[in-house]
Formats: C-alpha cells, structure tokens, sequence
C-alpha cells in the first residue's frame, strides 16, 4: 500500500513546483528580452543601411556638377567623416563618408560604423579630362559583383552593381574593433578587422582583379556577419536619366541649352545630323547641336559634365517647327522624354 504524502511532503513539492515555474518563467523571459534585442538591433542596421543607400542613390543622382558620380570611401578614418583622395581614390573598399552624405544615421545596430564600396569608374574626384575617357551614362556598368551564400554570382538583373555599403557588426574570431574612443566612429581604419571572409571570398580586399571587385553576401554564422546593401543599374539609370534629359534641354532652375537659346532668340534651335556637329535647319531630326557656335555658351558649366559622360550621343532631337522641340533618351532601363513648346516644358 503506497504510503500517503504528508502535510509537509506536499507543502515542499508545491515549493518546488513553484521554483521550478519561476525558473522556466526566468529563463524563458530572457530568451524573449534577447530575441527582442537582437530583432531590434537587426532593425537598426536594416534601417541604416537603407538610409544610407538611398543617401547614395540622391547624390549619385542629384549632384550639382558631376550627376552620375559618388563620393570616394572614408579610408582614414580620420573622424571628418568625408572621402579620402584627389583623383583616385585613397581606397576603393572604406568607411561610409556619412557627413558628406548628410546621414543621421550611419551605425549599425551594434554601434558600428558603416562600410562602403565604390566601382572605381564612379568616383567624383576624377578630373574632366580622365572622365572623357571613363564616361559615366546609361551604358556604363558597374565592377563590383555580388556572389551568394553558396560563391554563385547573383543574377545579371542586379550584377554587376555600382557601389555596395557594409554593416559589420561585431568582431568576428581574429578581428580588432578597438582603436579611437573620441571620435563618431571608433576603433580602426584596417579593412580586415571589420569586413569579414566567407566561401573563399573576403570582403575587406573585394578579391581586387584590376577594377573588378567581387563581394559576398554571406549567411549570418558566428565567423561571419557582415550585412549588405548594394546599388544597381536598374536603380540609378532611370532616375539620373530623368535628370540628365531636363539637363540637355535646359529646363532647369538656371536655363541653359535650348531653352536658353529660346530665351534669347525666341527660336529653338535645329537637330545636327551627328552629336558632336552644328545647327542644320534642313533637318527635323537628330542630335542636341551643343557644339554650334551660337549654342555651345548656352549650356552652364554642367555642360562639360554632359558632353564629357557621352550623354549626347543617346538624347535624340525632335524639331517640330522653331517654337517646339522635343529631347528623347531611350537605353535598356526605359526611356524618357522632354518637349519644350514655347516656354511650356513637359518631362515624362
């Protein structure tokens, strides 16, 4: 016969029941806090990296003398928070000049500074002169490629991209975040101590064959955890496109190009039958004629910009009659075009 549990037996299982619900409770309501601070540091990073890659896409688009450029990396680390370099970049792989971007945001969610990578052809420091040579339009691609988690390029719709910006997180085996204390972002400026390798593939050298960088976008694992954002073509083009066509008409807030001329003449000026070739009255299509003696002071200083980034030769000049004119650019990302009729200006 089983012998009945006594007032203090049961008194002492109701204790350890309740210990043992209590523990449970702890241990579980730590496990939540922590999945808690690690989703609301995820969301942190996630929410700087979008930041600041839009930061990019607006300057990359809307820079006031060279559109189609991004700044140089912050090599340094120097704590101004601007790029590294005259004509060439002090580095292409570097921190993320975030007060030239104007970001509010540049850490990720474990307090770290963001990275940043450039294709080199994109660099705003380069002179007018080398950038005749290395034109930055529609046609021009970026040199850095994404590979996934398991080495394989990322499809041809996103490769390869224009820059690529990195939330490091925190030290990996092997890796040394210490350094300054007294500035924005702390620590060090040694690539490798922040951007990690994977697969064969290491981010803090980009695997650097002449311009061509490749880049991999990891799983998270305890070796590496390196999060990223990156630019495409498919991003940029048909934005700066809508920019760079208002540009070639003039329609802008200080009237340049035909629509200076117009101002001027009270007449749009004729197509020329090649891009870099004159006013041809005998024409109702063809090319902007920037290079006509009676236009070419029309454009500002923007001007050089254009012709130098061989955006010209893709804008197609419609001549309807001396008050009406239209500029259409077409390439793979889609088109867009501007008419000026009188000085009624229509941009799609």
């Amino acid at each position: 016969m089983q012998k009945p549990i006594t007032k203090q037996e049961g008194l002492a299982l109701i204790i350890f029941t309740m210990v043992l619900v209590l523990a449970v409770t702890a241990f579980l309501v730590s496990q939540l806090n922590g999945s808690r601070v690690k989703i609301s540091r995820e969301e942190k990073t996630a929410k700087a990296l979008k930041e600041a890659k839009a930061s990019l896409i607006g300057y990359l688009v809307y820079n006031s003398s060279k559109p189609g450029t991004l700044p140089c990396t912050d090599s340094t680390n120097s704590g101004s928070g601007v790029t590294s370099g005259a004509n060439a970049c002090a580095a292409y792989i570097g921190r993320l000049p975030w007060r030239q971007l104007g970001l509010s945001m540049a850490k990720d969610g474990d307090g770290e500074c963001l990275w940043y990578a450039i294709s080199p052809v994109f660099r705003n420091q380069m002179t007018t002169a080398n950038r005749a040579l290395n034109p930055i339009n529609s046609s021009t691609v970026g040199t850095l490629t994404l590979l996934d988690n398991a080495s394989a390029a990322l499809p041809a719709s996103i490769n390869p991209v224009i820059a690529i910006v990195v939330a490091p997180g925190l030290p990996v085996s092997g890796q040394n975040h210490s350094g300054v204390t007294n500035r924005f972002c702390t620590g060090n400026s040694i690539a490798s101590n922040y951007l990690d390798s994977t697969g064969g593939v290491n981010n803090s050298t980009g695997n650097v064959a002449g311009n061509n960088y490749t880049f991999i976008l990891g799983s998270l694992s305890n070796s590496f955890n390196d999060r990223v954002a990156y630019i495409t073509a498919n991003e940029v083009y048909p934005v700066l496109r809508k920019r760079i066509i208002k540009e070639i008409l003039g329609a802008v807030a200080v009237p340049s190009g035909p629509v200076k001329y117009y101002n001027t003449n009270a007449v749009y000026p004729c197509p020329s039958a090649t891009p870099s070739g004159n006013n041809n009255c005998l024409l109702s299509s063809g090319f902007v004629p920037y290079n006509d003696a009676a236009l070419v002071l029309q454009y500002a200083s923007l001007g050089s910009w254009l012709t130098s980034n061989g955006w010209f030769p893709l804008a197609a000049y419609t001549y309807y009659n001396p008050t009406h004119v239209r500029v259409t650019i077409i390439d793979s990302f889609g088109s867009n075009t501007c008419d000026a009729n009188g000085n009624v200006y229509t941009c799609s």
